[in-house]
């Protein structure tokens, strides 16, 4: 609160004063003459005095909702829960409830200063998909607490004014006159000091938020929620959103409804098994806080549940549905109408990528069929080999091409690395664990290999055998090169996504391809291939 009054009196003085500054020369200027001279910059800084004031007093649009409103009457069931929690929270009443298409839940608060305000709810249905009500609840519990504690209240004003000082550093951005010189040095000095200290004002929030949802709904709900959110996080941006886009070479994309496929929890909605879960919940264990986050590491959001992050994983991870969905239990048969309109809604924003993914298939499916012409004219190589079975795997459903790709390929190379990958990850879908526990040290021999990914495989199929001890020496050995120097070099394999998703990155990479052959490093820069 200090720094934001001090950063507000701070410009509403600095405004107040230009624009005054025509009254202050003539009380402080005794001379007509210099009076003549300094009109003409005066008046320019009355109108940069306004500038400032009108930055100060302009007031950020609420967010604008993408979601679809919710009626009560149409869903009475989520409208109890509702009222249920806010009791239990001792907080005011939603006056809206949207849901929209992500896998979060968050309000947001419209009104002025000294008005009524209210207090908009958005909940993802993917959130009430692929949760429980019980998980669902702690998460709005969470949200109620922002509005109970007065939390709005101040974050809003943190949020104000991070948003008036940036708009300050866009009108200073290319003003570099003489007259505007100390306001700059200002800015300089003193957004980034706010920003620490408003980010860390929020993350506080956060942590009250949650010591308030671990109140009202337990710890055991409150570590549930945390854990079965982080693991849905990793399956949908790594196997549920890929899967859908891989459809392009044979659906059109009228056909394709992801929301719809997410109120029956499908198979790529969630990890493989509890073994793949720990793996990712370890991964999601070793994060180092985001300074440039507002909400705490997820190893500090489980602690304060009760459990402790350094300690082996329990044996029952919420990793898939046990009981009926928040979807199925709050909105009823209202969840297929609102899975249908965001599918819709999808489908608009999403055909430009559908036509990027299409196009990518058919370019793999020339290529698949360049190679196995190929591959009756002439000798192939062990990256021959490699390219034909990683695309065999898309087209060849019976896996006979795989087979004998990999085969051959480490008949020429027999420690490739990359083909060792792909055969151990044959193994494990057949369920042949205990072989491909050998293969995965064979690999780890290889100094080209990444001892951090070794490590993390070489637990999860562990745990999948029922050796536990093994499993957890393996974290530990994982967690320790995470955390040492080199961790971005350990886990860096093949190429960073950099935010693209699978469709855009596989035509990147197909646009470089070219360049691989020749440069010996490529960098990507915003904006720029070097």
């Amino acid at each position: 609160m200090a720094w934001l009054a001090f950063g507000d009196i701070c410009l509403v003085a600095c405004g107040f004063t230009l624009v005054v500054s025509p009254l202050l020369l003539l009380l402080l200027v005794p001379s007509r003459l210099l009076l003549v001279v300094f009109a003409l910059p005066t008046l320019s800084w009355v109108f940069y005095g306004l500038m400032v004031l009108r930055t100060y007093t302009a007031v950020p649009p609420p967010p604008i909702s993408d979601g679809i409103l919710l009626e009560p009457g149409k869903v009475p069931a989520l409208s109890d829960e509702l009222e249920r929690l806010r009791l239990a929270c001792q907080a005011p009443t939603f006056t809206a409830v949207y849901v929209n298409a992500e896998l979060n839940a968050s309000i947001y608060q419209v009104g002025s200063r000294t008005g009524q305000r209210k207090h908009v709810l958005v909940l993802g249905l993917p959130l009430l998909a692929l949760l429980t009500g019980k998980q669902a609840a702690a998460v709005i519990a969470h949200e109620y607490a922002h509005i109970s504690r007065l939390h709005g209240h101040f974050a809003r004003w943190a949020y104000m004014a991070r948003q008036r000082w940036a708009a300050l550093g866009k009108l200073h951005e290319r003003n570099h006159r003489l007259i505007t010189a100390p306001l700059r040095l200002f800015l300089s000095w003193y957004v980034p000091r706010l920003m620490r200290e408003t980010l860390e004002f929020s993350r506080r929030c956060e942590m009250v938020a949650d010591a308030q949802a671990i109140a009202v709904c337990g710890n055991d709900i409150a570590f549930q929620a945390e854990v079965a959110l982080a693991l849905r996080e990793n399956a949908m941006t790594n196997r549920f959103w890929p899967g859908i886009f891989v459809q392009a070479g044979k659906n059109d994309i009228a056909q394709v409804q992801p929301f719809a496929q997410l109120l029956t929890e499908p198979v790529n909605s969630c990890s493989r098994d509890g073994a793949q879960a720990s793996v990712w919940l370890h991964e999601r264990l070793c994060q180092k806080p985001d300074i440039h986050s507002t909400h705490p590491v997820f190893a500090e959001r489980i602690a304060a549940t009760g459990f402790n992050p350094a300690e082996p994983l329990p044996d029952h991870l919420p990793w898939r549905l046990e009981e009926t969905s928040a979807a199925a239990e709050w909105l009823g048969k209202h969840a297929e109408f609102v899975a249908a309109q965001l599918d819709a809604d999808w489908r608009k924003n999403a055909a430009q990528g559908w036509r990027k993914a299409k196009e990518w298939h058919a370019h793999q499916e020339q290529e698949f069929l360049k190679l196995l012409q190929r591959r009756e004219q002439q000798v192939f190589d062990e990256q021959d080999w490699l390219q034909l079975a990683k695309l065999a795997e898309k087209f060849d459903p019976a896996g006979t091409v795989r087979a004998q790709a990999i085969a051959e390929g480490l008949r020429h190379s027999p420690e490739n690395v990359a083909l060792l990958q792909l055969k151990v990850g044959d193994l494990e879908q057949v369920g042949d664990i205990h072989r491909a526990i050998s293969l995965w040290y064979r690999i780890g021999q290889n100094p080209s290999s990444s001892e951090y990914l070794i490590h993390r495989r070489l637990c999860e199929l562990h745990l999948r055998a029922g050796d536990k001890a093994a499993a957890e020496r393996h974290r530990q050995a994982a967690d320790r090169l995470w955390t040492c120097e080199d961790a971005e070099r350990l886990i860096c394999e093949g190429l960073h996504p950099h935010g693209l998703d699978a469709s855009e990155l596989t035509l990147l990479q197909n646009t470089l391809k070219p360049l691989f052959q020749h440069a010996r490093a490529i960098w990507l820069l915003p904006g720029y291939a070097v």
